[in-house]
């Protein structure tokens, strides 16, 4: 039953990530995301990409939590994601850094 569950989900998740690939619209996919998720729902998706953006930068787990008020575990989350290359946040931030080096030097 549980496997069933875990299908639809990913059914879902995979039918959404569509949506937003073919939308390709900024304005739109923000749009998409009020309609469909809560403001608090939107606010913990933000606080997820600030600690990952956070991290990214080499702010301390320590000074993130402080900042964020939010627990070390969370934290720690985030930073194994960041940890393993073959993520995609970790692909997006090491981009992100490349460029920046590269529009700066």
């Amino acid at each position: 039953m549980f496997l069933s569950i875990e299908t639809k989900i990913m059914e879902n998740i995979k039918e959404i990530a569509n949506l937003i690939i073919k939308n390709g619209n900024e304005k739109e996919t923000v749009k998409l995301f009020q309609e469909i998720f809560t403001p608090d729902e939107i606010s913990v998706i933000s606080k997820r990409w600030r600690i990952l953006s956070m991290l990214a930068k080499g702010e301390t787990q320590r000074k993130i939590a402080e900042k964020l008020n939010v627990s070390l575990c969370k934290i720690t989350r985030g930073s194994k994601i960041l940890k393993n290359k073959k993520s995609v946040v970790y692909r997006y931030f090491m981009k992100e850094n490349n460029d920046e080096i590269n529009n700066n030097a």
